[in-house]
């Protein structure tokens, strides 16, 4: 054996032999680039990174600043002095390193650090959310718009986070934490994108913002796993024509759509400026981390169901869909790339059921009559009825077409009644 190739197999033995284990705390990932590809900036920061993926990017280091004078007001407020909270960091050094999925560059001291000012700057933003008394004179983000617009737009990317473990531990050194939970906290700073989800429970379990949030939004309702192939549904305009109707819910989670008594009920869905990237990365995070593609499917039910203008119109007058993006053609094309470039195999799409039960009741014949004859009417209304001069000449068609076959019939009882 050559001196060449002992060499290269003892080079790849020692890459072998310096693999790190496994980690099953793992649960902050990177975006595959096949899903970034759809839409890069839904998946980047914009003004401030949290954790290490983003840290060393130069058009974010302005924040840098804020984050340690938001660190000062965090320490005033707090039980324990900084060399408190950097001991209490150290402690959990390791567990923090085994929740992100590659092997973290930084050294210990550059990780205790970085993991300590970005996760004492979440919490504090928290606290000054929750209660203006608590901001600081002056403050550089709640005397700026935008800079909270961009910052609530980070704090939703799943790249962009920190265990929640540190978070809630670090939370808890403030005299706040025996009136308001840190799960109440983090719900009351997203309730906007919550959809009007109740906080029901103080006992959520989540690995990171990005996870709470998914965890608010599981569905209540069990269909149970399908083996047969996962079939979309046709799109709204086609059901209603079918003879379907649309109501918005009342459910706990936006997920909770139901299909029964020729109604489809589903819980009201805010088009906002967030929705993008809430989904974006939340769909993300689902297809590293989760078997349950809760919000994936969802996606993937609203894409069938809306193809035109015409389908958000509808949702829209019935309750069920409002937009603040103004355009309807911005809603359409968010709503058709949510979910590109994931894949959903049977046992995966949590609507499969819903989705078969919808195409049967449009294929039975009563309702594929009602539906030819919606279509008809809609010709007739458009073409003949649209202004009142063509349908006076319908009328007038009409009425001629009836006294030509009556003056025809009397024509041929008389011809007969002369020959007898």
């Amino acid at each position: 054996m050559s001196q060449t190739v002992r060499e290269v197999a003892l080079t790849i033995m020692t890459k072998m032999d310096s693999l790190p284990p496994v980690s099953t705390e793992c649960c902050i990932y990177r975006v595959p680039e096949k899903l970034r590809r759809a839409n890069a900036e839904a998946y980047t920061p914009q003004v401030i990174s949290i954790g290490p993926f983003h840290h060393d990017k130069k058009e974010l280091q302005l924040m840098e600043e804020i984050k340690l004078r938001y660190l000062t007001g965090f320490l005033r407020r707090s039980k324990a002095d900084l060399i408190a909270c950097t001991r209490m960091v150290k402690e959990l050094e390791h567990q923090i390193r085994q929740c992100y999925q590659e092997r973290l560059t930084q050294d210990s001291d550059e990780l205790i650090e970085m993991i300590l000012v970005d996760a004492v700057f979440v919490v504090e933003l928290f606290i000054r959310s929750h209660s203006p008394k608590q901001r600081e004179e002056n403050d550089e983000i709640f005397s700026m718009q935008w800079m909270r617009n961009a910052i609530f737009h980070d704090f939703l990317l799943l790249e962009n986070q920190v265990p929640f473990f540190v978070l809630e531990d670090l939370y808890n050194l403030t005299a706040l934490s025996t009136a308001v939970t840190f799960f109440e906290l983090s719900y009351e700073y997203f309730k906007d994108i919550l959809q009007g989800h109740k906080l029901e429970s103080h006992n959520v379990q989540a690995k990171h913002l990005l996870d709470y949030l998914r965890a608010l939004q599981l569905p209540s309702l069990s269909r149970g796993v399908m083996s047969k192939p996962a079939k979309k549904t046709r799109r709204v305009k086609e059901l209603q024509e079918a003879g379907i109707k649309f109501r918005p819910g009342e459910g706990t989670s936006l997920l909770d759509v139901i299909f029964k008594d020729g109604t489809l009920v589903m819980p009201r869905l805010v088009v906002h400026k967030w929705t993008d990237v809430y989904f974006r990365n939340m769909i993300v995070y689902e297809q590293c981390h989760h078997d349950e593609k809760y919000i994936t499917s969802y996606a993937i039910l609203i894409e069938s169901l809306i193809n035109t203008p015409d389908d958000i119109d509808i949702l829209i007058s019935c309750g069920i869909l409002e937009n603040q993006l103004w355009s309807v053609d911005n809603v359409g094309s968010l709503i058709s790339g949510m979910h590109k470039e994931t894949m959903t195999d049977s046992s995966e799409f949590y609507y499969a059921g819903l989705c078969e039960n919808l195409n049967a009741y449009r294929r039975t014949r009563w309702h594929r009559w009602k539906a030819a004859w919606y279509q008809w009417r809609v010709i007739l209304n458009r073409d003949y009825f649209g202004n009142p001069w063509s349908g006076i000449s319908v009328v007038a068609a009409v009425v001629l077409l009836v006294l030509t076959l009556v003056q025809t019939t009397y024509s041929i009882f008389e011809f007969y009644k002369g020959d007898t």
